[in-house]
């Protein structure tokens, strides 16, 4: 009886490994400092998203880098909106110049998992805001799947909306309670924008809003990873990978019949 439990075991795990082991996932920290202004892709290093339009800015209200960068971020609130995140089928392409667009096509899911965001806006309320829209399709606009803004004063430390915190300073990692100006946040998503295909970053003209910091998680490769990123924006919980937790349990179940083994 005890071979047969044994014999299934093996079985079941060695049917795990290669099932589990064909996923991927990686998160990825999109922190814009290796960026060049304009440019749709936001690294030269690393071309999984495009970001439409750039507007790089460099200041120390922007979220640090991985290696200290110089605090380079997103800002084109001033236009009324900012850049649109995809994932294209087809490419890296090279960018050619930062007035032309890569040529690139098709959309790949990815999961938004968090942001770092700045009001720096002298508007009040809605006027100084930022929204984050996400859906699934070809279309971005179409097929929304969640849309949330974050307005100067609101307060969004309820579950199960988004989780916002302090970036830094003695605060960092508290709940944000209600938002402020010239100060730098974290905001957490879960599962909200699981599987999505585009995400729209957009705000009113009267706001002035600094986006950086992108933590997104995806199938695929990354020279950058989101693991080392100190202050929040990058911290994710490190999960075994599928194929590993099969290993994993192979190596547990042999223990336990060795045991078995020796009490008889």
């Amino acid at each position: 009886m005890l071979k047969s439990m044994f014999v299934a075991a093996m079985t079941a795990g060695m049917l795990a490994v290669p099932i589990a082991a064909t996923a991927a996932p990686v998160t990825q920290l999109i922190h814009f400092d290796d960026a060049n202004n304009g440019w749709s892709w936001y690294s030269d290093a690393d071309k999984n998203f495009l970001f439409n339009p750039t507007n790089l800015q460099s200041s120390v209200l922007c979220a640090d880098s991985t290696s200290g960068g110089n605090g380079s971020c997103v800002i084109e609130a001033t236009q009324g909106v900012l850049p649109l995140m995809t994932r294209p089928t087809t490419g890296p392409q090279s960018q050619g110049s930062p007035t032309e667009a890569p040529i690139v096509s098709g959309y790949e899911m990815f999961t938004l998992d968090s942001f770092y965001f700045l009001l720096t806006g002298n508007g009040t309320g809605a006027e100084n805001a930022i929204t984050v829209t996400g859906g699934t399709g070809t279309t971005p606009g179409l097929n929304a799947v969640n849309t949330f803004t974050f307005a100067l004063g609101t307060n969004w430390d309820g579950l199960p909306l988004p989780d916002v915190t302090f970036y830094d300073g003695v605060n960092a990692g508290n709940l944000a309670g209600d938002l402020l100006r010239q100060t730098g946040y974290i905001v957490s998503f879960g599962n909200l924008f699981q599987d999505v295909t585009w995400m729209q970053f957009s705000a009113p003209t009267t706001a002035q809003i600094r986006l950086d910091c992108v933590v997104a998680t995806f199938d695929g490769t990354t020279t950058q990873p989101a693991s080392g990123f100190s202050n929040g924006c990058g911290t994710t919980n490190q999960v075994p990978e599928p194929g590993t937790l099969g290993l994993l349990a192979l190596a547990l179940l042999g223990l336990g019949f060795m045991g078995l083994r020796r009490s008889n």
